[in-house]
């Protein structure tokens, strides 16, 4: 029974190391990566509870509103008669411009970020 509850423990630890390593930086919260890894390898259970707590900001399961220009926000009428090629061209550079936009939205954040981090 001892060795059950050890090795539980220990999954239970490489589990929320690697959830630390594989998230998303945006997505981890009041600390920094790597403090967060070495307050679990230093206070493994006590860690892994506040690591999933607090540590970590949760996906939500509420229904994600989309902007108005995201190419995945589709009206219900236009799927329901085919469109011309004209139509998907602009669908296409719609969705491309929308890509583009968020990719300098992800690049001045970045930037932000590292500005933030200077003394």
């Amino acid at each position: 029974m001892g060795s059950l509850i050890s090795l539980a423990y220990f999954a239970l630890l490489i589990a929320v190391l690697i959830d630390i390593i594989l998230i998303d930086e945006s997505r981890i919260k009041h600390l920094g990566k790597v403090t967060w890894i070495f307050l679990v390898i230093f206070m493994p259970f006590i860690g892994s509870i506040l690591w999933f707590a607090i540590g970590r900001e949760h996906q939500s399961t509420a229904p994600r509103y989309l902007p108005f220009g995201a190419p995945e926000r589709r009206e219900h009428q236009s799927s329901m008669r085919p469109s011309s090629t004209e139509e998907e061209i602009a669908k296409l550079d719609a969705e491309i411009e929308y890509f583009q936009r968020q990719e300098k939205i992800r690049a001045l954040e970045d930037e932000l970020r590292k500005r933030k981090q200077l003394p």
